[in-house]
């Protein structure tokens, strides 16, 4: 079998990209030698790996499982390219996080990232959390960020540190006035995340019972889509500090005390146990850890899971 490493990090990246024409642009290569590679390693295996269709390259069940059993050597070969360069950092790293690191944590440590690391490219996904879990499970994301506690067998999460989300409001004299008791606001217009996000999941874990007689008005999918319906009045939300930093000190969002209630969550960074490790991958969620540690007062910093 006369397989080459060069065609496996074409295969890899035509995987995530499904375009020749983008694998041909990261790689600086023309896209007929791109083809060339792909044909020869699928006749090197002795299978087609990609399903055409419709002038798109679309990944067939025999091209993931070559990819869930090659990732690992290939990043480790790759990983042995800068293992003598001192100082010196390169590789494409896939992250996903979930909506409320992805929107306002990532930006600057992308930024900080890439300032220190100029060879580095960081693939950004946003998803919400239990997408988080389904990229690391499947093997399309190397390194994940979520908030909430999740169960999966195949991933290995190490806790960042914790958070309490707050309920706001518009309403500054409301928010003022005092401390409510929970009874009082569940008949107010709630506006929420959807199902499935990290947000959603702690309110609902510290809610119990009362979840049940919650008046969920709006659900949706973008924290800033949020922010701009709480101007209407009665409305209410429930979300983490770094989504309204910004709001509170032009005072247009405003924390409401709930008598008793703590909604608290953990920050994770998750891998596949069966995942390499890389220099790349472990540097970068250090950074992330440090910037928490760093920049942000209101967190609490936990240790490892």
């Amino acid at each position: 079998m006369n397989i080459t490493v060069r065609q496996l990090e074409l295969f890899v990246s035509l995987m995530r990209h499904q375009h020749i024409g983008k694998v041909a642009e990261e790689h600086y290569i023309t896209q007929s030698a791109v083809s060339m590679a792909i044909k020869a390693l699928e006749d090197g295996v002795g299978e087609q790996l990609f399903d055409r269709i419709s002038n798109r390259l679309i990944p067939n069940e025999s091209g993931r499982l070559l990819l869930s059993r090659i990732r690992p050597a290939l990043e480790q070969l790759q990983e042995v390219e800068t293992i003598f360069r001192q100082d010196r950092m390169a590789g494409v790293l896939t992250v996903a996080a979930s909506s409320t690191i992805a929107d306002y944590i990532m930006p600057q440590v992308l930024f900080d990232f890439r300032s220190s690391y100029p060879e580095v490219q960081v693939e950004m996904l946003s998803r919400n959390s239990a997408e988080v879990i389904a990229g690391i499970e499947g093997g399309t994301v190397a390194l994940g960020f979520i908030e909430g506690d999740y169960e999966c067998r195949v991933a290995d999460f190490r806790e960042l540190c914790t958070e309490e989300l707050v309920v706001v409001s518009s309403d500054k004299a409301f928010a003022s006035a005092r401390e409510y008791a929970l009874e009082e606001l569940l008949d107010k217009k709630w506006i929420l995340r959807e199902s499935g996000s990290g947000t959603r999941q702690t309110m609902w874990e510290y809610l119990g019972a009362a979840k049940k007689r919650l008046n969920v008005f709006l659900e949706l999918e973008h924290i800033e889509s949020i922010k701009m319906v709480l101007k209407n009045p009665d409305t209410l939300s429930c979300m983490s500090p770094f989504c309204f930093q910004r709001e509170l000190a032009n005072g247009e969002l405003f924390p409401v005390q709930v008598d008793g209630v703590e909604f608290k969550r953990r920050f994770y960074a998750v891998t596949h146990r069966q995942k390499y490790k890389s220099s790349l991958l472990t540097a970068f969620a250090e950074h992330v850890k440090r910037h928490l540690e760093t920049t942000c007062p209101w967190i609490i910093h936990s240790s490892t899971r």
